[in-house]
Order: C-alpha cells, then sequence, then structure tokens
C-alpha cells in the first residue's frame, strides 16, 4: 500500500481503534480525528466471548457500518485470529510496527512509561496519522505456501542446531574424521558414525572387518587404500576419551533426528512443487537461472501474491534491502541496507543470487562489472545482486513472462 492509498484510506474512517495484541488479553482504545477517546479502554480475551464484548462497544459508539478502522501492534501469530475476523466483518485492518510504537511512547506524556493502556492509543494515534503498514491476509494456495515455507525454515534450523551438535561432537571425540569423509551426512559415513562413532569402536573392529562394512555399505565405491588410512587414524586419534561413552548415547539421537529433517525436506519439497505449479507463476520463477523449487516457493510464500504490489520497489522494501544514509550538514553517511524487513525474503535474495553470479550470464557480468570496475566489496556487491534477483523474481511474475535476458538488462540500472 503506498502513501497515498493510506491518506485516502485514513479519510474515509471516523474512529480508529487502536489494539494491544497480547497471548491472552487484548487492549483496545478508540479515538476520533480529534485524537479524543470515545468511551473508556475496553479489554477483551482472546476468544469468542471477547470479540463479542469488543463488538458491543463497537456499537455504542457508532452507528455507520464499518466506520473504524483498525490498527494492531503485531506480536507473534496473537493477532491474526482477531485481524481474520474483523477483516472478515469488512473492518479494514492494518498493523503498526513495533519499533515506532517504541520510539513514539513518550510524545504522548513526555516519560519512557510503557503500559498496554499507553501502546493501545499510540496505535490508535499513529494509524490515525497513516503510519501503518497494511497486512497482507494469505489466503487458499498462498496460505498453503506460507505454511509451508515457515515448516522448511524450521526444519532447516533443526537441521542445522544438529549439524552443529555433530561438528562439536567429532571436533572433541573424533577430529581426525572430517579428514576422510567430506560429506559427513552420507550415506557411509551416516552409517559408520550411527554404529562406530568413536575412535576406540573402529580399532575393535580391525581393519579387514571394517573394510568389509565399509565396502558392502558403500557398495565398493569407498576403495582400500581410503579405508586402511580411515582406520589408521582412528587407530592415532587424539580425540577425548572421557565423557565419550555418555556423548555416543546422545549422537545417536542426534543422528535419527538428522535423518527425520533430511527425510522432512524432502517431503516439503514435493509439496512446493505441486503448489508452486498451482500457483501459475511456478513456469515463470523456475525459468530464472538461479530460481529453484524451494527458492520459488519461499519467495511466493513471504510476498503472496505478486498482484498485491505494485512497484519491484515495494518487494525490496519488504526484504529490507532498500538503501538508507545516515548524513547531517557535512557529514555524508554511507549508503546501507535497512534490513528493516522479512528475513526470510531477504535470505531467498541471498540464496538466488549466489547460485545466479555462478549459472546466470547476465549476472554473472553485472556482479564482476561490480566487483572490478566499480571496486565494491564482494559481499556487497552480492547484496546488490541479491535485491535485483527479487526485483527479476517478481517482474516475471507480474507480467506473467518467461525470463528474457535482454529484457531484464533494462532493469540492471
Amino acid at each position: 500500500m503506498i502513501k497515498r492509498e493510506k491518506i485516502e484510506l485514513v479519510k474515509k474512517q471516523g474512529i480508529f481503534a487502536g489494539i494491544d495484541i497480547a497471548s491472552k488479553r487484548h487492549r483496545v482504545r478508540f479515538i476520533d480525528n480529534y485524537g479524543e477517546e470515545k468511551v473508556k479502554p475496553v479489554s477483551f480475551f482472546n476468544d469468542r466471548g471477547g470479540i463479542q464484548k469488543l463488538e458491543e462497544n463497537i456499537r455504542k459508539i457508532t452507528d455507520i457500518d464499518h466506520n473504524i478502522i483498525f490498527g494492531m501492534e503485531p506480536s507473534g501469530d496473537y493477532w491474526k485470529p482477531l485481524a481474520y475476523y474483523l477483516r472478515g466483518k469488512g473492518y479494514p485492518v492494518v498493523l503498526v510496527n513495533p519499533y515506532h510504537i517504541k520510539r513514539t511512547k513518550e510524545i504522548i506524556d513526555n516519560t519512557q512509561d510503557k503500559t498496554d493502556n499507553k501502546d493501545a492509543y499510540l496505535v490508535a494515534d499513529l494509524t490515525k496519522q497513516g503510519k501503518y503498514f497494511y497486512p497482507v491476509f494469505p489466503e487458499g494456495i498462498y496460505a498453503e505456501l506460507r505454511e509451508v515455507s515457515i515448516a522448511w525454515e524450521r526444519t532447516s534450523q533443526q537441521l542445522t542446531r544438529a549439524k552443529c551438535y555433530l561438528a562439536n561432537f567429532l571436533a572433541k571425540y573424533f577430529p581426525e574424521y572430517r579428514g576422510i569423509f567430506s560429506d559427513i551426512l552420507g550415506k557411509t559415513s551416516l552409517y559408520i558414525l550411527t554404529h562406530f562413532p568413536l575412535p576406540g569402536d573402529i580399532k575393535k573392529l580391525g581393519p579387514k572387518r571394517l573394510s568389509r562394512i565399509i565396502k558392502k555399505v558403500s557398495k565398493g565405491k569407498i576403495k582400500e587404500g581410503k579405508i586402511d588410512l580411515f582406520y589408521q587414524k582412528a587407530k592415532e586419534s587424539i580425540g577425548l576419551k572421557d565423557g565419550s561413552q555418555t556423548a555416543k548415547i546422545f549422537l545417536k539421537e542426534v543422528l535419527s533426528d538428522i535423518k527425520r529433517f533430511l527425510e522432512r525436506k524432502l517431503e516439503l519439497k514435493k509439496i512446493m512443487k505441486e503448489l508452486l505449479r498451482q500457483t501459475g507463476y511456478g513456469e515463470y520463477l523456475l525459468s530464472i537461472p538461479g530460481v529453484g523449487v524451494v527458492t520459488g516457493s519461499l519467495f511466493l510464500g513471504e510476498i503472496e501474491d505478486p498482484c498485491n504490489f505494485q512497484k519491484a520497489s515495494q518487494i525490496e522494501k519488504l526484504a529490507g534491502l532498500n538503501l538508507v544514509e545516515n548524513s547531517s550538514g557535512k557529514k555524508r553517511g554511507e549508503k546501507k541496507i535497512s534490513k528493516r524487513g522479512r528475513n526470510t525474503l531477504r535470505y531467498v535474495g541471498y540464496l538466488v543470487a549466489t547460485v545466479a553470479v555462478s549459472k546466470n550470464p547476465e549476472i554473472k557480468e553485472l556482479y564482476q562489472y561490480k566487483v572490478k570496475e566499480c571496486k565494491k566489496e564482494k559481499m556487497k556487491a552480492l547484496t546488490g545482486i541479491s535485491a535485483k534477483m527479487l526485483r527479476i523474481m517478481f517482474i516475471v511474475c507480474k507480467k506473467k513472462t518467461l525470463y528474457n535476458p535482454e529484457e531484464i538488462k533494462k532493469f540492471f540500472s
């Protein structure tokens, strides 16, 4: 929603409701165009009875249907049931950035007090000023994409934590292991870690039995010379012995979790592929070198329907990749990205950019130009490419066109 649209929406309303969201009990305050309260502040529970209490107070304030705009401070997911309900009743629902509330809390009474009552008034007042953003309510296929994107992100985080534990285990008890198996999550490596994770376990097997086991599991892909080296490393290992038996018990659970997370990601990827196809945008997104099923799904899961946006710059801002600077008088600050946006969307831009720099000729040329000719740091150049890739992804969806290198070059300026 652009600034003019926000102002127009505010002009149409006579009452502004500010709701401070909590897990169980919300607080709401109603003010008019002059900032005067219409009724006393109201507290209501986050359930059906609470919503009925809110509606009773709405009827006391105005006889005009939908003459109220509801502003909310988003707290976790607690605001969503109420927001969806009010939206379903036809009321405009907007969100106020918690950071803005924090920065303006001293304006009302020149104190740093923070209470639910005060926050509710600030939300209403900032809504009245048009200092809000309009939430996108995912529905249908986009609601499904949003949930599968959240599941993918959480699974990735859980997998990363499990990998960190595994790396920590090997660093303490078998530091030579990584020198043998480059992919410690490979089939053979996982089998050995599950059954014989300590150097002492390998020594007990003996070289011949170890060779038979590895050849059977790897189907002969790992040669005798590498197996001999592995046995020798285990025999001469400097890994700790104290605490290893207890750590070995927990390692089995971690390895079981890793296998489960990897299987879940495969299942989620299948779901993503089907959902991406159903959106009608999958064909266009996948035509971009560097964009895959996962990044395409995460992109749409974050922005929902691209038709909700008018400009590619809105996507940049949503991701927090818009440039800001801190300048005053003769001092000119360095421009940097705001990072005031969705972390996952920013991460999608980074993932796509890293692949595109190696696989997409046009993007690779642009990246090299930024590094060599413009003498930008590699990370800053890659950040700029991230923003470009998000723009390209939005443009192909918005125009419903396949990736065209010549056409895309027009947007490089």
